[in-house]
């Protein structure tokens, strides 16, 4: 009886061992995925720029054609950031509406996941830099001229 009762510890043990180091591969993969992520998000270069090194890289460019090409990307992202701005209210609104929707699909368990999943997203959002020095935050209506 002893001989099972050390055969059961044993292998409690072993399986205990086991699970303990597969927890704690998956949680430092975990950690390291998603610092690995917040910094290719937020220590990028603006991009405008992006645009403009990828160009040199792909195109080959010269020092000449990066400046005069440089003032041409930059106005388009600028051009394109103010359409952002511009129907971030509309977007605001579609996405409330579409998350009324599905969260009218679930169960009370799954709102709270859905409700602590948007919550996530939406302060990841507001952590975002500002697509112009003069903007107070994604949550922010654009100024009325």
């Amino acid at each position: 009886m002893t001989g099972n009762r050390s055969r059961l510890k044993f292998a409690a043990s072993v399986a205990l061992v086991f699970f303990v180091g597969a927890l704690t591969g998956v949680l430092g993969a975990s950690l390291y995925f998603e610092a690995k992520i917040e910094k290719m998000f937020h220590s990028r270069p603006p991009h405008g720029e992006r645009i403009v090194e990828r160009l040199t890289q792909d195109l080959d460019l010269t020092l000449a054609q990066q400046e005069e090409i440089r003032p041409i990307i930059m106005a388009f992202d600028k051009k394109a950031d103010d359409l952002k701005l511009q129907f971030r209210p509309q977007m605001k609104q579609l996405h409330d509406q579409v998350t009324a929707r599905i969260r009218a699909k679930l169960d009370e368990k799954q709102k709270t996941t859905f409700d602590e999943i948007n919550e996530r997203l939406e302060k990841r959002f507001r952590e975002r830099p500002p697509l112009h020095p003069a903007d107070d935050g994604p949550g922010e209506d654009p100024p009325r001229d």
